[in-house]
């Protein structure tokens, strides 16, 4: 009965149904004067180096602010489909409202679904910013608890409860992981003869072979991804190994 009760007052929507502007642009840091609770960071040298943070799957977060319950959801996305996707699949109709955040790489979305704008939608985006991940899609859903929270009690609940599910992610290593941006690289073995050993050392940098040639002269050309911070130290231990011999050249950086 004290559930109902809560829920006492919702408007009934269709499945799905989006009533809030949209909010689409290219991405940009959130203003500062939207303050709310920060996951996690990543480390200062990993951040330095370009890393993000990536989800590895859904997480649930639920907390309550004047017996309103804040129910937070947040998934893996790889494209703007994929996101409004999951949004669709998760809102709740019977709910007050279900906003929105997502961040994947430059571009980003929210929607405030009916609060009052910029108190749901942009504080979770500044926690999802803060956070450090990327590719991820944020879904905060209210079942409203009868009192009223003004509007910076609306910002510091929306941003708390996004704040909480990017939390429990980065507590948990099964649910998210720090990656590093990479570059394709291309490394020429003079003598086939050379080939184990040249592996051998991609691999205690984790590169990834992504191609390979033999030739008529016995040279063997290679292609490969390595994190864009370790190609210095790739070239020189490649050098090191070969004597100078390794033609090591990185291509898009």
């Amino acid at each position: 009965m004290a559930a109902m009760a809560r829920c006492v007052g919702v408007r009934a929507r269709r499945p799905g149904a989006l009533t809030a502007p949209l909010h689409r642009r290219r991405h940009r840091r959130a203003s500062p004067m939207i303050t709310t609770p920060r996951a996690t960071t990543l480390t200062e040298e990993a951040a330095a180096a370009g890393a993000t943070l990536r989800l590895l799957r859904e997480v649930t977060a639920e907390t309550e602010v004047k017996r309103s319950r804040f129910v937070a959801r947040a998934a893996p996305v790889t494209s703007p489909e994929e996101a409004m996707d999951f949004v669709r699949a998760r809102s709740d109709p019977a709910a007050s409202h279900n906003c929105f955040a997502y961040r994947i790489g430059t571009e980003y979305r929210f929607s405030d679904d009916g609060e009052p704008g910029g108190t749901a939608g942009r504080p979770m985006l500044s926690a999802l910013e803060g956070s450090g991940f990327d590719g991820v899609c944020v879904l905060v859903t209210r079942y409203y608890g009868g009192t009223q929270l003004g509007a910076g009690g609306l910002v510091r609940a929306y941003g708390g409860a996004a704040s909480a599910v990017l939390d429990d992610a980065l507590s948990d290593d099964a649910h998210s992981k720090v990656s590093f941006p990479t570059v394709t690289c291309t490394a020429i073995v003079p003598d086939a003869s050379h080939v184990d050993a040249v592996y051998r050392c991609l691999a205690r940098f984790d590169a990834v072979k992504e191609d390979e040639e033999y030739s008529d002269d016995g040279s063997v050309y290679v292609e490969l991804r390595v994190e864009r911070s370790k190609t210095d130290e790739l070239g020189t231990a490649l050098a090191d190994l070969t004597q100078g011999k390794v033609a090591f050249r990185v291509l898009d950086d």
